[in-house]
């Protein structure tokens, strides 16, 4: 039998029936936040907040830790994602994460969760070394409907006490001088394959600057147990341009690689 949550922590002299306990979490505050708000922006909604939260303790004063929630809604805005009018989607709330992580030299990747509060399908945890930092994903639609929002929202949560042991140093490089070549390749691989496999591989080639998973495809055109992956790879050579057939000798011995170890095929 699953034990109840614990209540919040309740205030001894509240102003109001409303601010009764305090918050076990952000997302509350941020989905009213949006609901107030929706009807004002006729494109897209990114906010955020970054606070503390209560967390009860038997016989004792609560745990204060500081928490970081975002909401993402509606169109991309073209100030700060690339196309316009489409509709924001998981991608976008998982490349925000990567963005802030990447700044801050936290080498992260994302594994299957089970957050109540999150789509079951269509949510991952956000993991640093063998810690769980975060969860991204969609906003369990039970949840959206309680807020009166009739648009997909996705929602981001990373935790700043299990962040910050995770901190690395940057390294900066000098701005390459050599033009770099850019290659999109969509490979076929099984459908427990997870991306974090994929880009490991491209990790242990050093002339790859840069990879992006662009696309994630299943459907009529892919067989049965298996999914599309597809990538935009950067080629850069810190003192010569490469010409195309260097490129595609590189990437030949990368479809090499991702074959024999992930029995991944090239989409022809």
């Amino acid at each position: 039998k699953k034990r109840p949550e614990p209540l919040p922590v309740r205030i001894v002299n509240p102003t109001s029936a409303e601010q009764e306990y305090l918050r076990p979490a952000l997302r509350g505050a941020l989905l009213t936040a949006l609901q107030q708000n929706k009807s004002f922006s006729e494109d897209g909604l990114l906010l955020f907040e970054l606070g503390k939260v209560y967390l009860p303790k038997v016989g004792d004063l609560p745990d204060e830790p500081d928490m970081l929630c975002g909401v993402i809604y509606g169109k991309r805005n073209t100030r700060w994602w690339q196309g316009e009018g489409a509709k924001v989607d998981f991608f976008d709330a998982k490349g925000v994460i990567e963005g802030l992580l990447n700044r801050l030299s936290i080498n992260a990747h994302f594994e299957k969760s089970a957050d109540t509060g999150l789509h079951p399908v269509v949510q991952a945890a956000v993991i640093a070394g063998d810690t769980q930092i975060g969860v991204v994903g969609e906003l369990h639609p039970a949840i959206a409907g309680h807020f009166e929002v009739p648009e997909t929202v996705y929602l981001f949560e990373l935790s700043i006490p299990a962040l910050l042991p995770h901190l690395g140093q940057k390294e900066y490089k000098p701005i390459g001088k050599f033009p770099a070549t850019i290659r999109d390749i969509a490979l076929i691989l099984d459908a427990g394959v997870a991306n974090k496999q994929v880009l490991d591989i491209f990790k242990g080639f050093s002339l790859i600057t840069s990879v992006t998973l662009f696309d994630v495809y299943t459907g009529d055109q892919i067989p049965a147990g298996k999914k599309q992956l597809a990538y935009r790879l950067t080629f850069q050579s810190p003192n010569r341009t490469f010409t195309d057939e260097e490129v595609n000798k590189i990437q030949q011995q990368i479809l090499k690689k991702l074959a024999s170890e992930l029995g991944a095929a090239l989409r022809g």
